[in-house]
C-alpha cells in the first residue's frame, strides 16, 4: 500500500530532535472500514486492472537494489557530476517519529503508560504501511479517562500542527484517528500519525500512537544518465484498454534526450515497501543507446501514474527502481501522443 488514503503524506521538521525514547514495532497492512476527511471511504483494497490487462493492478515492491561490488560504474560520466537527491536514513526517520509522537494532541487527564506488555486490543495498529527496508514505526501508550467514542471525536477534532486531516475508521470496539504530514524533509517519503482507541476496564479508553515514516534509500551510481552519452532514445509505449496496442517511436532529438534523463537523474530511490496502484492504461519503455546500431545500455519501464516507481536496468542488471511521481509518462505523451480507450 502506498499511503492510506492514495496521497504521499510528508512533514516539514527540523533534523534532530531529542525527546523520550520510544518503542518500536513493524506496521501491518490496513485492515477495516475509513472514512477520509471528505467522508468517503478510502481506498485502501486493490483497485482492479482493465479486463483486458494480463496482469493485476498491484504491483510487486521495487527491484533490490545492488550490493556495492556489483553496481556499475557511468561510463563517462565523473562522480563529482551526479548531483542527485540525498536519501535518508532510519536515524532521521526516527527522529521524525518521536517529534511526531510528541505533537499527539492529548486529551485531559491522558497518563502516559510503559511500552510493555501491549494490551491485548493493541497489540498493533489499526493500520500501517507495509513493512520495508526503508519505513519504520514507533509508537507510545496511554490510557484515557473518556470513553472510545469521546476520545476518537476529540483527537479527530484537533489536527496537530504541520499535519492534515487522514480520516477516521474503526472496526469492533476499536476506532481510529490519523494525521497526515504536509511536506516532507529532505530525503523522507512520507509519515503519519495513527491513533487506535480501544475500550478500558475503568471506563475509559487505551490509545496506541504510532508515527509511521518511509524514508528515501540511496540509488546506485550506475543509474545516473550521462545525456551527453546517448543519441538514440527508442520508445515503446503500451497501451490497454478496449482496444490494447502498442505504438513504437525512434527520438534523437538531442534536447528530448537530456530533457528526459535529467528527470530521472532528479528522482529520489522509490521506497521499498509494497504499493497498491490503480489500473494503469499505459505502460512505456525507455532505451537509451550511443548510437543507432548499439545495443541499449539504460532501459526504464514506468507507467502514466508512477506507482511502483519507475523500473532500471543497467545493461542488464536491475538498479534501485525510481520514484518518479508520473513524470516519465508526462514527458513520453509530448513526442508520442496516446489515448486509452477505456
Amino acid at each position: 500500500m502506498r499511503l492510506v488514503n492514495g496521497a504521499r503524506l510528508a512533514l516539514a521538521a527540523t533534523a534532530a530532535v531529542t525527546l523520550t525514547a520510544c518503542g518500536s514495532t513493524a506496521a501491518p497492512q490496513a485492515s477495516g472500514s475509513r472514512t477520509s476527511p471528505g467522508g468517503t471511504p478510502s481506498a485502501s483494497a486493490t483497485r482492479s486492472a482493465p479486463a483486458t490487462r494480463p496482469d493485476s493492478a498491484t504491483r510487486p515492491a521495487p527491484v533490490p537494489r545492488l550490493a556495492p561490488a556489483t553496481r556499475l560504474a557511468p561510463a563517462t560520466r565523473p562522480a563529482s557530476a551526479i548531483l542527485g537527491p540525498p536519501a535518508g536514513s532510519r536515524a532521521e526517520a526516527a527522529a521524525l517519529a518521536r517529534l511526531l509522537l510528541s505533537r499527539v494532541p492529548l486529551p485531559p487527564g491522558a497518563h502516559r503508560l510503559p511500552q510493555t506488555p501491549l494490551p491485548p486490543s493493541l497489540t498493533a495498529p489499526a493500520y500501517g504501511y507495509a513493512g520495508g527496508s526503508a519505513s519504520l514505526d514507533q509508537y507510545q501508550l496511554f490510557v484515557l479517562a473518556q470513553p472510545v467514542g469521546t476520545a476518537a471525536a476529540m483527537l479527530a477534532a484537533r489536527v496537530p500542527p504541520g499535519m492534515g486531516d487522514g480520516g477516521t475508521g474503526g472496526g469492533g470496539t476499536t476506532q481510529d484517528v490519523s494525521y497526515l504530514a504536509r511536506s516532507a524533509p529532505a530525503g523522507i517519503a512520507s509519515a503519519q500519525l495513527v491513533l487506535t482507541i480501544a475500550p478500558a476496564s475503568s471506563g475509559g479508553s487505551l490509545l496506541r500512537a504510532d508515527a509511521q515514516v518511509i524514508w528515501y534509500p540511496p540509488r546506485s551510481a550506475a543509474e545516473y544518465i550521462d545525456p551527453a552519452r546517448y543519441h538514440v532514445l527508442s520508445l515503446v509505449v503500451t497501451i490497454f484498454g478496449r482496444h490494447p496496442h502498442t505504438v513504437r517511436k525512434v527520438v534523437t532529438s538531442q534536447a528530448f534526450i537530456a530533457r528526459l534523463a535529467e528527470t530521472l537523474d532528479r528522482s529520489q530511490a522509490e521506497p521499498t515497501a509494497t504499493v497498491v496502484c490503480p489500473a494503469d492504461f499505459e505502460d512505456y519503455q525507455l532505451s537509451f543507446s550511443v548510437s543507432g546500431s548499439s545495443h541499449p545500455t539504460v532501459t526504464v519501464r514506468a507507467n502514466e501514474t508512477g506507482c511502483g516507481g519507475a523500473q532500471v536496468a543497467v545493461n542488464g542488471q536491475s538498479q534501485p527502481s525510481l520514484a518518479d511521481y508520473g513524470a516519465v509518462g508526462a514527458l513520453v505523451r509530448q513526442v508520442v501522443p496516446v489515448t486509452p480507450e477505456i
